[in-house]
């Protein structure tokens, strides 16, 4: 289980509730296969030295259809796929350790979204991150609250 971040392609005059709802209809027929489209992985190396700035030591996965990076200490995903890119991080923090991961995973969510065009979205507030990003603490209140809720999730030391 994690918290998720989804970066979507919104058409000019569409809604992200559309967008949404498209996506939603498009992942019940499976996954898209495919290499990875070449604005994707012209993204990608734009936002990797970004996101090792802002987290520091990351490891990296590349193939033709998926780029991938995780960041051990917090947990943080970013995966670029075709059709999918999109932010994770485990329900393995809590209070203060709730409180930077969500900063960490916004600020590099505000990277993905600059250098991919796309538009951010929290599903678990159902806001698009700009709108999400004003105070994130309702996004602190869903991961704190989450964590709490299931029992052995938490990482050793943050308890």
């Amino acid at each position: 289980m994690s918290y998720d971040l989804l970066f979507l392609h919104c058409e000019p005059g569409q809604s992200l509730a559309e967008v949404v709802e498209a996506v939603e209809v498009l992942d019940e027929g499976g996954e898209a296969e495919g290499p990875l489209p070449a604005e994707l992985a012209e993204a990608w190396d734009r936002v990797l030295p970004q996101a090792r700035e802002l987290l520091g030591e990351l490891d990296e996965q590349l193939a033709e259809d998926y780029r991938e990076l995780s960041h051990g200490p917090s947990g943080v995903q970013l995966s670029f796929a075709e059709g999918e890119v999109a932010l994770t991080v485990p329900y393995w923090h809590h209070g203060q350790a709730a409180v930077r991961v969500i900063e960490d995973l916004y600020a590099l969510a505000v990277i993905v979204q600059k250098e991919t065009g796309m538009t951010g979205y929290d599903p678990q507030l159902d806001q698009s991150l700009d709108e999400a990003r004003v105070t994130q603490s309702a996004a602190v209140a869903v991961l704190d609250e989450t964590t709490r809720m299931l029992p052995g999730i938490w990482r050793e030391g943050e308890r």
